[in-house]
């Protein structure tokens, strides 16, 4: 995501399949970023509550299903029955499909890993579990598209639905003034009546044993002061916080001391951001194709999502929506009916076929819906372009630009084949 140099050239968070926003370097992806197979960490015993979270999720997954071969409906009781969504249509929402979604469609059904936790909370974790978002989505003047169209008058034309579009403002390490920036977003959107959308990014041992958004701050004591600085810069204003792509899908690469320490600073940062009058947080939930719902949900669950809104999915990624919110509300239901939101930055062709590293800048990908709180889905209270539209997922192995950095011909490409 970008720092001072500007978004365009900051690290995007994680990249493609794991949550591959348009940052610097990007996670492993849920198929396999790259289309290898995400390996848990090497060695040791499981420890303490994350050992018993660890081992009552497996069990889940034998019995009830929650891996690839899963079949039952996350629809609800009695199937793939119709569902209320945040436009009030009645949705019919099947069961993941294994063939599109390998490693992260699971099947529903079977306990909730942290429901009750979840359902319980304190009376803070109740009200910002109670906060949807609402729209509009702030349009950012100074967003990179709308700094390239301005220093590239040529190339206003071809890249003007960026321009037009709200999309994330991806805040991590490389911004020097946190609280300046994030606060003339926050001021942006209350002058205009909109929500200002944040990808926090700036996480310790930040996309660990990846290429392309290795780094974060140096230490929890730095994490802490940050999170609080980003707080500041929010203020009242309504915002919608995206907390750290890959945090959870990477987690088991990291030590033991170094995963308490991240889902302590995970916990601390939804605290800090729930507290906010108007903030709607979500932790990530990585991707259809990469981490199963019961996984993910013991994860979630020992990084706050009581006390958060909900989860995020598909940051950084190309799974198609329909695909992800069937994982979705697999997942929605092992955390107590928690709500998320889909990265429909670059979905609107869906993933690429037969290439390796999918998630990294692959060819003849389209712009996917704009965000909207129209959603249709019962527990999807928004669609995002949460990862910057042109903005390289990285060099790819390709000598692709650097992570974060414009491409004009991709942005250009995202447009010609947007959906619908």
């Amino acid at each position: 995501m970008p720092t001072s140099r500007s978004r365009a050239a900051a690290p995007m968070p994680p990249g493609g399949d794991r949550v591959r926003p348009a940052w610097p370097r990007r996670a492993p992806d849920p198929c396999g970023r790259a289309g290898r197979a995400w390996r848990p960490r090497a060695g040791g015993r499981p420890r303490g509550v994350a050992a018993v979270l660890a081992l009552v999720a497996a069990l889940v997954v034998t019995l009830v299903g929650c891996g690839p071969g899963g079949g039952k409906s996350a629809g609800g009781a009695g199937g793939a029955g119709g569902a209320v969504g945040a436009a009030g249509a009645t949705t019919a929402v099947p069961a993941p499909d294994p063939t599109r979604c390998p490693a992260g469609g699971g099947a529903g059904g079977g306990p909730s890993l942290a429901g009750g936790e979840a359902a319980a909370g304190s009376a803070d974790g109740a009200a910002a579990r109670g906060r949807a978002p609402r729209g509009p989505f702030l349009v950012d003047p100074a967003g990179q598209a709308a700094q390239q169209a301005q220093a590239h008058p040529a190339e206003a034309a071809a890249i003007a639905p960026l321009v037009q579009t709200s999309s994330a403002f991806p805040v991590g390490d490389w911004v020097t003034d946190v609280v300046g920036e994030v606060h003339s977003r926050a001021a942006a959107a209350e002058a205009t009546g909109a929500t200002a959308v944040y990808m926090v990014y700036a996480i310790p041992h930040r996309d660990t044993g990846g290429v392309y958004s290795a780094g974060g701050l140096p230490d929890a004591a730095a994490y802490r002061q940050f999170t609080r600085q980003v707080a500041a810069g929010i203020g009242g204003a309504a915002a919608v916080i995206v907390l750290e792509p890959d945090a959870l899908g990477q987690i088991d690469r990291l030590d033991a001391a170094q995963a308490a320490e991240r889902y302590a600073l995970l916990r601390d940062a939804v605290d800090v951001y729930g507290a906010l009058p108007a903030t709607s947080v979500y932790l990530d939930g990585a991707n259809c194709g990469w981490i199963a719902p019961a996984v993910m949900a013991g994860r979630l669950a020992q990084a706050g999502i009581a006390h958060a809104r909900g989860f995020a999915v598909n940051v950084a990624n190309y799974y198609r929506t329909e695909d992800e919110a069937a994982r979705a509300e697999v997942l929605s239901r092992f955390v107590g009916g928690a709500h998320y939101v889909v990265d429909t930055s670059r979905n609107g062709r869906g993933p690429a076929v037969g290439l390796t590293n999918p998630w990294c800048n692959p060819p003849g990908r389209g712009l996917g819906e704009k965000p909207t709180t129209s959603t249709g889905y019962p527990h999807a209270d928004a669609f995002l372009w949460v990862k910057t539209p042109g903005a390289s997922d990285g060099e790819c192995g390709r000598g692709d630009p650097t992570a974060g950095a414009w491409w004009p011909q991709q942005a250009a490409e995202l447009v010609r084949n947007a959906a619908g």
